[in-house]
């Protein structure tokens, strides 16, 4: 009886962004942006009247910071000032609205190339933004 070899995989890990090849050049929507397009369907395409439509709905009304797609448009064009950023890291910052470069760094561990004087300022105006949005 022979073995067979399996090529060998890079494991994916999110915490140093391996997040498997099929994620390698896709792009990272925000919770607030997918709430907008669920909401915002096209009147011609009824919404799915399935469980899963639903319980995302559901979701994306729950955690979306940002009322509206021009506050999610904002808030990630002031991550891209920082070139450094990921489309990932760019997604959970907007996500999870860290308040400190520290508590970021924690809950996105692949932020930590990041200087905390670079950081903090996106955070902060983030939180700016989200809560003079209106």
């Amino acid at each position: 009886m022979s073995l067979r070899h399996r090529p060998a995989h890079e494991e994916e890990d999110a915490s140093t962004l391996r997040l498997g090849p099929e994620f390698n050049n896709a792009g990272c929507l925000l919770i607030s942006e997918v709430r907008y397009l669920l909401e915002h369907r096209p009147s011609e395409k009824a919404a799915p009247d399935t469980t899963v439509y639903k319980k995302t709905l559901e979701y994306v009304k729950t955690f979306a910071k940002f009322d509206k797609p021009e506050a999610a448009a904002a808030i990630r064009e002031t991550l891209r000032r920082e070139s450094a950023l990921t489309q990932f890291e760019i997604a959970q910052i907007a996500n999870l609205c860290p308040v400190t470069a520290e508590e970021a760094k924690s809950i996105i561990p692949s932020l930590v190339k990041i200087e905390d004087d670079k950081l903090q300022p996106l955070l902060d105006e983030i939180q700016t933004m989200r809560k003079f949005q209106s």
